[in-house]
Formats: structure tokens, C-alpha cells, sequence
């Protein structure tokens, strides 16, 4: 996950009114004696919620399992000091270090240990991750990381609105863009709230939508393959979107969109799933238990989304391969995951953890997400793409003013792309 979406992450760690009934689960193995380090990032409440399963990991296996968090900016450099002389057993890889290390040979592959029988709990398998999450640990034919923390762009809409205007439940993004231009204006709040700030969060939203209209940024190779009219639709859909959102969209960031919809002032929201706790959220929100949740969708059958998820990863070089993998079996376990959603509003990799029904109970948007997490692609983590992205926010900032229209944007993008990813 990018800095700017650890950030913004970190300003939700008080998500009141989430109560989720995380279940116990049991690590697998007894590792006597064998003592093991996690690198992480430092951050509240992952870093704290990390400790206390280390610490229940630790009372079960006999194992000793110390979590080392340091802050991030400091952490690939740490991370590469160390790993060769197997400092750290487990290490959290951002998406954009992953092939570098997997390239330098850093990272365990785990397909033998996700496949034996004596390393997890009885009938588990990597079956039970969700595919599209699961692989973006893998590389070469190879699993290497187990994921974690997933989010994704979803649209949040009033129920109570939609009710009182006999609005049936939006499926597509036509529906969408045609509900907001009927509830917009009435008793005064937008029809629909949505970020555009260059801060990421324009991106995220765009990519969402590109993948709906089923093109990408970029190949696997990493070279530009961005479809122009597919993406002159989805920045036609932004442009138009943002005539029924209040003033000031160039301003909001996931953060504004997720408090205009908490404060009653949108009747929909186009945002992270993260942020949009923020409207289930007591203390936050004057709208707790009016919202339903949707994917993105350019056709019914196929909700689309982005995905945002962290990987972590076991060292090479590590002493102790099993006892790390059974660490990681465990966290990322949906009862795990579950106590880490609890505070953090984030969502879990395995199909259990969103088939737990205290959770959706909890986190009503995990059904939406659940359906985005279908057709994602995951956040761009190219080396330069701090500098493409903030260029495709400049060029979406421009539609939405109407400077540039939604063709030429995407050519403009196309063209950008070209060159500096390459044709």
C-alpha cells in the first residue's frame, strides 16, 4: 500500500461501533526454543494488533517470535541490510519491493508449506485465499507471500433516500451517474461525493474504473497497453459524476468524501472501503445505518475494483522457514484478520473471513468489497509511478474543470504512459 494510503489509514484507527467477534484460532506446530524477528512497519493498531498474535503465537508453539517496526521511509533500506544474513524471518514486502526482491532471490518460496498437511490446520489449502488477492504474492510460478489488509473502491449509497424517491439499488455505473442526477439538490445534499485531489486517491478511484471498462494501466510487462476509448468512458463517468458532488471536489481526498457523506451532505460516496467506516461510525457519522454498499460495475455480472492488500513474506535466509510460516498461516487467518478489522476497518484475504457473518454484520460493506475483489487490479506499484500518477490526477483534474475533454484526457494519459512506462 502506497505511503499516502498508510497515512490515510492511520487516521482511522478509531473506528467506534465496529464490534466483531474475532474467534480463536490455534497456530499449527510446536517450535521449542526457536527464536524468530518480523520486520514491519511501526504503526498503530497493525503493530500492536501484530504483537499480541505474536504473543499468542508465542504461548502456543513454544516458539519466540519478536516483531522489530521501524518507521516506514527507513524500512527497504533496513529490510536489504538485513536480509541476507537472516536478521529477519518474516518481513512485510510493499507491492513495489516484491519483484526486486524476489529477483534478488530474498523470498522463500511457500508452495511445499501451503501444501503440507502438517503445516496447516486440518483442510485448509491456498484455496481458501481469494485468487486475485493470493497472487500477487506470487511471481515465476511461485507463491512467495501470504496477503493481508485488503481494501478496495466501492460506491456507498443512502437507503433511506433511495427509498423515499423510489430508487431501486444501483447495479451499474449508469445507474449510478442517473440516481445522482435525481437525488442531487434535494433537501439540499449532493447527489453523489467523490474524491479529486492529487493525493492518490484520484488514481485509485480512476483505476477502479478503468478495470470496469476492462482496461489497465500498464501490462504484466510493465509497458503501457491503456485502451483509450475504454478509458475515455470511465473518465466520462468522473467528469460527469462530479457535476452532482458538492464544491470543492479538487480538495477531497478519501478522508473529505468519507466525512461529507458521515455529516448527511451526499446521498452517495465513491471511496475506500476503509474510509467509509467512517459512515458506520457513531461518533463520526449522523447517517450510521442508512448506507448500502455496491461495487463498481459496468455490467451487473461484473463488479470491478482495485485492489489494495500488504504482503508479507518469509526471508530466504531464514533459520526457522516453518516456524515463520505457521506465524503467517496464523495471522492472516480470517479469525486473525477479523481482530485486526475490529480497530482498523481493513479486510482479510481468505473467503472465510467474509463469510463470517458477525463481521458483515459489522462491516456491511464487505459483501461490496467482496464482490470488487472479483475483477481488481492491484494498485499500481511500479518504481516511477509516483510520478505517472500524479500526472493522470493533473490530467483527471483537468476534465473535471472542464479544460480538457474526457478523449483528449485519455489520450493525453495514453500518451504520458508511453512515455514512461513504454509502448
Amino acid at each position: 500500500m502506497s505511503r499516502i494510503s498508510i497515512g490515510l489509514l492511520a487516521g482511522l484507527v478509531l473506528v467506534a461501533g465496529v464490534p466483531v467477534a474475532a474467534q480463536a484460532a490455534d497456530p499449527v506446530g510446536k517450535f521449542d526454543g526457536a527464536t524468530l524477528s518480523l520486520s514491519r512497519w511501526a504503526g498503530d493498531p497493525w503493530t500492536a494488533a501484530q504483537v499480541k498474535s505474536a504473543d499468542a503465537w508465542n504461548a502456543a508453539t513454544g516458539g519466540k517470535l519478536t516483531v522489530d517496526a521501524i518507521p516506514y521511509e527507513n524500512l527497504h533500506d533496513k529490510q536489504v541490510l538485513e536480509m541476507s544474513n537472516g536478521t529477519y524471518d518474516i518481513m512485510y514486502v510493499h507491492p513495489s519491493w516484491f519483484g526486486e526482491y524476489v529477483s534478488a532471490g530474498a523470498l522463500l518460496p511457500i508452495d511445499d508449506l501451503l501444501a503440507d498437511a502438517s503445516a496447516n490446520p486440518p483442510g485448509f489449502s491456498k484455496n481458501d485465499y481469494l485468487p486475485s488477492v493470493l497472487s500477487q504474492g506470487a511471481s515465476g510460478g511461485k507463491q512467495y507471500c501470504l496477503p493481508d489488509f485488503v481494501a478496495s473502491v466501492v460506491v456507498a449509497y443512502r437507503k433511506d433516500l433511495f427509498d423515499a424517491a423510489g430508487l431501486a439499488a444501483p447495479k451499474t455505473l449508469d445507474d449510478v451517474l442517473a440516481d445522482a442526477a435525481k437525488l442531487n439538490g434535494k433537501d439540499g445534499i449532493a447527489g453523489i461525493t467523490l474524491p479529486g485531489k492529487k493525493t492518490g486517491a484520484t488514481a485509485d478511484v480512476l483505476g477502479s474504473l478503468l478495470t470496469a471498462y476492462g482496461t489497465w494501466w500498464y501490462d504484466k510487462d510493465g509497458k503501457s497497453s491503456l485502451d483509450v476509448d475504454a478509458a475515455t468512458k470511465a473518465i466520462d463517468f468522473y467528469v460527469k459524476a462530479s457535476k452532482f458532488a458538492p464544491q470543492g471536489i479538487l480538495n477531497y481526498h478519501f478522508d473529505e468524501v468519507a466525512t461529507a457523506a458521515a455529516q448527511g451532505q451526499a446521498a452517495m460516496a465513491v471511496s475506500t472501503t476503509v474510509s467509509l467506516s467512517w459512515v458506520e461510525d457513531p461518533a463520526k457519522s449522523k447517517t450510521v445505518g442508512k448506507w448500502a454498499y455496491a461495487p463498481l460495475a459496468v455490467t451487473a455480472d461484473k463488479p470491478s475494483g482495485e485492489l489494495i492488500y500488504w504482503n508479507w513474506c518469509i526471508n530466504a535466509a531464514s533459520k526457522n522457514p516453518k516456524a515463520a510460516y505457521s506465524f503467517l498461516q496464523y495471522w492472516t487467518s480470517a479469525a486473525q484478520q477479523g481482530a485486526v478489522a475490529k480497530v482498523a476497518a481493513t479486510a482479510g484475504a481468505t473467503k472465510a473471513f467474509y463469510e463470517d457473518k458477525d463481521l458483515v454484520a459489522s462491516l456491511p460493506f464487505l459483501p461490496a468489497l467482496q464482490g470488487a475483489l472479483q475483477n481488481a487490479n492491484a494498485q499500481p506499484s511500479l518504481a516511477n509511478w509516483s510520478k505517472v500518477q500524479d500526472e493522470i490526477e493533473l490530467a483527471v483534474q483537468g476534465a473535471i474543470e472542464g479544460k480538457t475533454s474526457p478523449a483528449d484526457t485519455a489520450k493525453a494519459i495514453r500518451a504520458m504512459l508511453d512515455k514512461e512506462l513504454g509502448g
